[in-house]
């Protein structure tokens, strides 16, 4: 940016991707630290009649996400011109995404910027960094989730870009390449905070989703065939999940091996909560075509941060993304999802608990988002 902005309150606007702000940390702290000197606004989507938890105390402008219906005469007309006379729409269709929804989402965020006469712009994953490449609009950008079939990342002209928020060398790469760029790397991680772990530590955690792609059916199988530890889920569980848990798992209920809480909790309260566990849980299941995307290959997962910030070791997948928790022995890595290689973690790691468990403090002091993010807020400040 060309103008010196570091004397006056930058008027700043995040572009979040997706409705799951409520469950984003890291845009929520990104949000707070900014805040402290700057006037900060979300734009992120919401779908009428889901259940989408709003985060408290956040200056957010909701937007429904376009539900496509089929098009009128006088739509097909508009479409038709749209895509011959406007070059961002035949952009778009170039880039192989639908005006029937696609371009409608475009408007809001072109709108919301313009209108708004943001001093910085701050777009979180590909989507939103596309629209404001059709803006020729500077932003800054933050990557949280690669998706497949994101036909668009060729059209995007990266000369609009300042900077760029990330967690890992590899996932830059993959995105960027060759192209110089001033990157700041971030964790999804909460920022750590001294406090006493508790001395009755008990059972296992399933922090996030509990679902197939997560692994979540191989970890039931261990403890069917094992029963040795309980396993509590934290986190959102599909109705298709909690009907096939309940047809399919119904034992591990009623022994209370499987404890289930899908209640939200705010950010500020999960470390809390995690830190009465013994040991929490990260898987991806391979099988599922989607979650063999390098999204998932290379990037740490944010329940993994606040394992560690609870002080909780971990046991994961064996992939790129999850390296440092072997190199920094926080925990432990095991290559496949069979019982028996479940358990053979979990028991390396409780033969040496107190070792991994005194590695979480050292890795969750390394990683905590206070100091990553203070490179950024000063680059904010002075460009």
């Amino acid at each position: 940016m060309s103008v010196n902005l570091s004397e006056k309150r930058q008027k700043i606007i995040i572009l979040f991707a997706g409705t799951h702000l409520a469950y984003s940390p890291t845009i929520l702290q990104l949000y707070e630290a900014l805040s402290v000197q700057h006037d900060v606004t979300i734009l992120s989507h919401i779908i009428p009649d889901f259940i989408s938890q709003k985060p408290e105390g956040v200056n957010v402008i909701f937007y429904e996400e376009p539900v496509w219906v089929k098009p009128s005469f006088l739509k097909k007309i508009e479409y038709f011109f749209l895509r011959r006379l406007y070059s961002p729409a035949k952009k778009m269709e170039a880039a192989g995404l639908k005006l029937k929804v696609d371009y409608y989402k475009f408007l809001r965020v072109k709108n919301t910027i313009n209108n708004g006469k943001y001093d910085r712009v701050i777009a979180v994953d590909t989507e939103n960094l596309f629209y404001c490449s059709l803006m020729n609009r500077h932003v800054d950008f933050v990557s949280l989730e690669l998706k497949i079939g994101e036909t668009f990342l060729p059209f995007i002209n990266k000369n609009i870009i300042d900077c760029v928020i990330i967690q890992t060398e590899e996932r830059f790469n993959y995105l960027f390449k060759e192209v110089n760029l001033k990157k700041f790397f971030i964790q999804n991680a909460p920022v750590y905070k001294e406090f006493l772990w508790p001395q009755n530590k008990n059972g296992l955690l399933y922090g996030g989703t509990a679902w197939n792609p997560f692994g979540f059916y191989h970890f039931l199988e261990y403890l069917k065939k094992y029963k040795d530890l309980s396993l509590t889920v934290q986190g959102a569980f599909p109705d298709l999940d909690k009907k096939k848990v309940t047809e399919e798992y119904n034992e591990l209920l009623k022994e209370k091996l499987l404890i289930i809480n899908d209640n939200y909790l705010k950010n500020e309260d999960v470390v809390d909560y995690f830190s009465h566990f013994k040991i929490g849980i990260c898987f991806y299941n391979f099988d599922v075509d989607w979650v063999r995307h390098f999204n998932y290959q290379s990037a740490p997962s944010g329940k993994i941060f606040k394992y560690l910030a609870a002080g909780v070791p971990v046991l994961a997948i064996n992939i790129m993304g999850f390296k440092f928790i072997e190199e920094m022995q926080c925990g432990v890595l095991i290559n496949s999802l069979q019982p028996e290689e479940i358990k053979k973690g979990i028991e390396k790691i409780l033969d040496n608990y107190s070792f991994y468990e005194a590695n979480t403090k050292i890795a969750a002091k390394h990683f905590s988002f206070d100091k990553a993010v203070k490179p950024y807020l000063y680059y904010t400040k002075h460009h």
